[in-house]
């Protein structure tokens, strides 16, 4: 299926069952997101038949919302429901998108609302999706290591053993006697002692992870997209050129998450998520079936939202306010100079068709806030809405001024403007 379109279903009895719909698993607090929901929707009639007394049409029912991914429709698993990108977004280069994410400073928190992934539960064989979740982990987990490195590999006392000419720590009496005094080694000791050492298991972990990593961006071949994404793969490697990449399944999984190092604490569930992924074999990575995915979600219009936030940061820098608190909610963004509300809409037909009485109530009303604007304007403040549209142009805000945009008033709204900004599309070829 697509995102919006009608999910068929056959009896009462899954209505009974489902109720609202599917709502995303692992929301935070305050979020109200659907995987799909009921809907009651009517047809509209035909300017002709306005005033005619049949009855509308009603097409009410579960209706997917603006999340792709996979989940299990029933308890048994037996029930896979699929949804892509809708009519119009199907060759989005979704590793554009997250490298943009990355590069406009996301924290590791927000990044963590945008998708989902559930290993444990049966995967779903969605060939539609094959190429997007593993860029999607890939990248987020190298945002993080990147930064990581920049702070600096955290040390900790690891345990070693080796047969030593000097006693270090304390002589293993039983390991000595079968290695050296039966040997008549006596020159050697074998010694067990700590060491103060970047070489931890967390740091194993991650730089296994970094390899399979390599490995991911290898067999997805060669692209603008992922070049920098094998840059940082490189660097993060070198920087843990003195750390070992030997460590066992069972080590893998015993791995405690830190909550004094939040870094460290997001990298761990992202490197087992990655070695998970491909059942800890490394070979897998070119022998696994990827029509098989693990259960996911990624919340397209958090996922746009981020993009054009990282498009804008690069084209404006500090100008751009992200989610500014306001007595009428939160603008996706806010500029004071020149002074302007941006808000992203992830509906391609806003670039050109009416705009929801709703959108123009709510950003009229983030134009008017004084928590947000706190000095009165001399006139009202431009609202500019953002939609997807596809298309080649990479940054549409690069190297042009804010203004520029403002130039163009909407027919029906005083003050309103609309920006498409397109989605990154692959090559035909």
């Amino acid at each position: 299926m697509r995102e919006h379109e009608k999910i068929p279903y056959d009896s009462f009895a899954q209505q009974a069952y489902w109720g609202e719909g599917m709502r995303l698993p692992g929301q935070s607090k305050g979020l109200d997101r659907w995987f799909f929901q009921w809907q009651w929707r009517n047809t509209m009639r035909a300017e002709d038949e306005i005033d005619s007394d049949e009855p509308v049409i009603t097409e009410s029912g579960y209706y997917a919302s603006y999340v792709i991914g996979a989940q299990w429709f029933d308890e048994e698993n037996t029930m896979p429901l699929v949804v892509t990108t809708k009519y119009g977004c199907d060759r989005i280069d979704f590793l554009k998108m997250f490298s943009v994410c990355f590069n406009s400073g996301i924290e590791a928190k927000e990044f963590s609302k945008i998708y989902a992934v559930d290993m444990e539960q049966p995967r779903i064989k969605a060939p539609e999706l094959k190429s997007v979740l593993s860029p999607l982990i890939v990248a987020h987990f190298l945002s993080i290591v990147k930064e990581i490195v920049k702070r600096g590999l955290k040390k900790d006392y690891v345990q070693r053993e080796d047969n030593l000419k000097k006693v270090k720590g304390r002589i293993a009496i039983f390991r000595n006697e079968r290695m050296n005094i039966q040997k008549e080694r006596y020159d050697k000791v074998f010694c067990q002692y700590q060491e103060y050492s970047e070489d931890t298991v967390e740091n194993r972990l991650i730089k296994k992870a970094l390899l399979f990593s390599q490995q991911i961006l290898q067999v997805a071949g060669l692209s603008p997209s992922l070049l920098p994404l094998q840059h940082t793969v490189h660097e993060c490697l070198s920087a843990f050129a003195n750390v070992n990449d030997q460590i066992e399944v069972w080590e893998v999984k015993a791995i405690k998450h830190h909550k004094i190092f939040k870094e460290y604490d997001d990298a761990i569930k992202l490197a087992q998520m990655i070695l998970h992924r491909y059942d800890y074999n490394i070979t897998n990575i070119t022998t696994a079936e990827e029509e098989e995915c693990p259960v996911f979600w990624i919340d397209m219009a958090m996922l746009y939202e981020h993009y054009v936030l990282g498009l804008l940061r690069e084209a404006y820098g500090s100008l751009i306010h992200y989610q500014e608190r306001g007595h009428t909610g939160y603008p996706d963004f806010v500029c004071y100079s020149p002074q302007v509300v941006l808000d992203t809409k992830y509906i391609p037909r806003f670039y050109q068709g009416s705009i929801d009485t709703y959108i123009v109530r709510q950003l009229s009303g983030y134009s008017r806030d004084k928590w947000i604007f706190p000095t009165q304007p001399d006139a009202n403040i431009p609202c500019v809405i953002i939609s997807p549209i596809e298309g080649d142009e990479e940054n549409p805000f690069k190297n042009k001024p804010l203004e520029d945009f403002l130039q163009k008033e909407d027919r029906h709204l005083w003050n309103f403007h609309r920006i498409a900004v397109p989605l990154p599309m692959l090559n035909e070829n």
